[in-house]
């Protein structure tokens, strides 16, 4: 069980609002929770209009360009998407009140273990940590934890805060389960430098759309048939730390949650820095692109991926 949330001042009654609200349903019986959430995806894919016409734009896209399959349902398979993330929801109210272990005993490693395993090995001859990569996939605020636990390391997540009290808070009581840490994106470079440079692993999401004002912090890179931003900041922190990069995606089948891992990107510091950035960024959405065509309902296609600056 996990230790309780220490509030911040005045938020306590909201907490113990959410808490009342929310403690009966994470008790319900494992397909009736499920069933639950996948209702309440379905209904949100009814209510939140904007959402539903973005990921039925990114879908009919994808399917243009010929990067899915031409009779891919589109709303089908939209609904399908909203119905998984509601599942995970009901899944994150389960672990916020009962803890983790319920949600771990469904997790398993699909494949590339031995790829984290090596890497974890060297990790430790050299001295140097990890970053470890993931997209909006299947259910991936619980699934890091499971990868920590099952190769036995803390993870230090990286994550923007979204400036309301309540979200927040829960969202830290969460990343910080199992003894892991949260760490704030802005502002926070040095921070995650130093846990790179003492062999500390970093977590982070990387498949969403980065505008920043920051020369150099991203750059256009091919996904999914069209060019889109990608945060380089993870990838630089890596290679100044002399740390090696490891892409971990996740998805669901039933009741069960599968992890992919894939194979090492080592450090190339003899390497020109922008050459090295851009060719482990078009790797990164090589392969993150390939497993959303083999899974395109476990996707977060609500989200404005391809924005840029000039096409609000």
């Amino acid at each position: 069980m996990t230790a309780a949330l220490q509030p911040r001042p005045g938020l306590a009654p909201q907490l113990a609002l959410f808490n009342v609200l929310t403690k009966p349903l994470a008790w319900l019986p494992l397909g009736w929770g499920l069933a639950l959430g996948a209702a309440g995806g379905r209904l949100a894919f009814r209510l939140l209009s904007r959402r539903r016409r973005v990921a039925l734009a990114n879908l009919e896209m994808a399917r243009d360009t010929g990067f899915l399959p031409p009779d891919l349902p589109i709303r089908a398979t939209a609904r399908a998407v909203f119905a998984n993330h509601g599942r995970g929801v009901w899944e994150i109210l389960r672990a916020y009140h009962r803890g983790l272990a319920p949600f771990l005993s469904d997790c398993r490693i699909a494949e590339g273990g031995d790829h984290l395993e090596r890497a974890l090995a060297e990790s430790r001859r050299s001295g140097q940590g990890l970053v470890l990569l993931t997209g909006h996939l299947g259910n991936w605020e619980i699934m890091c934890h499971f990868i920590a636990a099952f190769f036995g390391f803390k993870l230090n997540i990286v994550g923007r805060q979204t400036g309301q009290p309540l979200t927040d808070a829960l969202i830290s009581r969460l990343r910080t389960m199992n003894g892991n840490r949260f760490l704030g994106k802005d502002g926070a470079a040095r921070d995650m430098l130093a846990v790179l440079k003492s062999g500390g692993m970093l977590g982070t999401l990387i498949d969403q759309a980065t505008l920043t004002d920051a020369p150099k912090a991203s750059a256009l890179v091919p996904f999914m048939g069209r060019e889109a931003t990608f945060n380089l900041g993870p990838l630089r922190l890596a290679r100044r730390a002399g740390a090696a990069i490891i892409l971990v995606l996740a998805r669901r089948e039933g009741r069960a949650h599968f992890a992919h891992l894939f194979p090492p990107l080592p450090p190339e510091p003899e390497r020109p820095e922008a050459e090295d950035l851009l060719a482990k960024a078009g790797r990164i959405n090589a392969w993150l692109g390939e497993f959303i065509r083999r899974y395109p309902d476990q996707w977060l296609w609500g989200h404005r991926r391809w924005k840029t600056r000039d096409k609000p």
